[in-house]
């Protein structure tokens, strides 16, 4: 297993392509940071700093592109069948490379938030008569959230790629599966149909697109915010378990 992770983490470091996530992911948080001083103006009771409500949706996406680029990937260059060939067991491989997903996914994400929380910090601005507390209690709690949902679509993305084992069919169905759980929620609420609309808020990209208003009005520690999170784990379990049926028991 340890070989396995080796490998994996090698492969990640010397493709080009994929340095071009950090940056990007630097690049939103500092934007964000500066964005959110114009927000809190707007919000006199903001107590939290958050992710602007529009780039919330770039990370579902990113997250969708990227896990399916990764693990599809392995599939399009024949990857997994030179590591089975070579001896490796299958459960290792697979456990190993949801870790490596997991372990990429959290970085990249942790990192965009101490850049976001660095630039509130360094350069502050905004109406001085407005006193924002900062409180770390509710920052983490409502960081996590977010953090659970991206993992959710990696877990989901991951399985995807072993059923479909083709990198550009990842690709399109996770960015479709994104684009489709916020088609899903709109058409719901435009039609009427609650209990559609209830489910749909669950879906991982509804679920960090809403999830502003909680810190804009201070519904962080509310039952429903950690339904959102016990949502987001059902689904890691669930998918991270079809997709090791998947390889693990029915592939070739």
């Amino acid at each position: 297993m340890k070989s396995v992770f080796r490998a994996e983490i090698y492969i990640l470091r010397h493709d080009r392509l994929l340095w071009l996530m950090p940056v990007l992911y630097c690049a939103v948080g500092i934007y964000a940071g500066f964005y959110d001083h114009a927000v809190m103006d707007i919000y006199k009771g903001v107590e939290l700093f958050s992710l602007p409500e529009i780039l919330n949706v770039f990370f579902s996406f990113s997250v969708a592109l990227l896990t399916s680029y990764v693990i599809g990937g392995d599939f399009s260059r024949r990857t997994v069948l030179n590591a089975l060939s070579a001896g490796t067991d299958r459960k290792s491989y697979y456990c190993t490379r949801l870790l490596v997903q997991v372990l990429l996914t959290g970085t990249l994400f942790a990192g965009t938030g101490l850049i976001h929380v660095i630039c509130h910090s360094l350069w502050p601005r905004g109406d001085a008569d407005i006193r924002i507390a900062f409180l770390w209690q509710k920052l983490v709690v409502y960081m996590v959230m977010v953090l659970l949902q991206l993992l959710a679509q990696a877990s989901v993305m991951n399985a995807v790629c072993y059923f479909v084992r083709n990198q550009l069919v990842a690709i399109v169905f996770g960015m479709g599966m994104v684009y489709l759980e916020l088609i899903i929620r709109q058409a719901a609420e435009m039609n009427g149909m609650t209990s559609v609309r209830a489910l749909a808020d669950f879906l991982p990209t509804n679920v960090i697109r809403g999830i502003f208003a909680y810190a804009v009005y201070d519904r962080v520690f509310t039952g429903k915010f950690f339904l959102y999170g016990l949502s987001a784990v059902l689904i890691i379990a669930v998918s991270s378990a079809a997709g090791y049926v998947r390889f693990c028991y029915d592939g070739d």
